[in-house]
């Protein structure tokens, strides 16, 4: 590996976050590497990812088959993977989680075949030291031409995305990047908890571009961060590395009463 190679900071969304939310976290995850901890509500999320995927990229590769079809055979699929890691609620909601995507998406055809990509990686220079990487859930052309930029939540709450922008900003700059004459773009989190409710902006080209410069701003913070101090806060009690963590630990134990142990 050359000087090069060595101070190359590779960034992407989850990562940066994870630095902007708790520097501590952060180190653990990234330069550390400590072993994740695995939550239900992970494999949830995946095997509702892998259900779209497979549902969306038939259509993309030219099935003809209907669309109950191909979504029976994407979920009967996704079992295979994750069945023995959902209870049967799990998988009873996600069935009627698909279910619900189905009616909603196959009213108006055009909407499937609209849609040009799914789990669609992305890499390239923010600088000649950082590296910004990632996977788009879905990609698809609306009819009024914009490029648009979908990211499936299973999350319960939407408190957190309150005119949070970044994630799909970010896919709006790789798609951008990648083909600068494209010029318009959309992004929607898909709420498929909530209705499969959309929450959608339009992003112009001066967005887009001041994203990149945040990634150049972060990137510059993390490789000067020397201390990585924990930001505690109750998404604690949802963090991989709790156990090692003792100022989360505090706070998450603030309120027990002597005598009770939480961890």
């Amino acid at each position: 590996m050359n000087d090069q190679e060595h101070k190359l900071l590779k960034l992407s969304v989850s990562k940066t976050k994870a630095f902007i939310d708790c520097a501590a976290k952060y180190n653990y995850s990234y330069n550390l590497k400590l072993p994740q901890k695995t939550f239900k509500f992970f494999d949830f999320g995946k095997c509702v990812h892998q259900i779209l995927e497979h549902f969306h990229l038939a259509y993309i590769n030219g099935s003809l088959l209907p669309f109950n079809i191909e979504m029976n055979d994407a979920y009967k699929d996704a079992m295979k993977d994750f069945g023995d890691k959902l209870s049967k609620e799990d998988k009873q909601e996600i069935y009627d989680i698909i279910d619900q995507y189905l009616q909603k998406t196959t009213k108006d055809k055009q909407v499937i075949s609209n849609v040009i990509a799914v789990e669609k990686n992305f890499a390239f220079p923010i600088s000649d030291r950082i590296l910004l990487n990632g996977m788009i859930d879905k990609i698809q052309k609306d009819n009024d031409g914009y490029i648009h930029v979908i990211d499936y939540k299973t999350s319960k709450s939407k408190k957190y995305l309150k005119n949070d922008w970044l994630q799909l900003l970010t896919y709006a700059l790789a798609l951008h990047t990648e083909d600068p004459s494209q010029t318009r773009f959309r992004g929607s989190y898909v709420m498929l908890r909530h209705n499969h409710e959309f929450i959608t902006k339009d992003f112009s080209l001066d967005e887009i571009a001041a994203t990149k410069t945040k990634y150049y701003d972060y990137g510059k913070k993390i490789e000067e961060e020397r201390l990585f101090r924990p930001n505690p806060t109750p998404l604690c009690n949802y963090c991989s590395f709790l156990e090692v963590c003792q100022a989360g630990k505090d706070f998450i134990n603030k309120d027990i009463k002597i005598g009770q142990v939480e961890w």
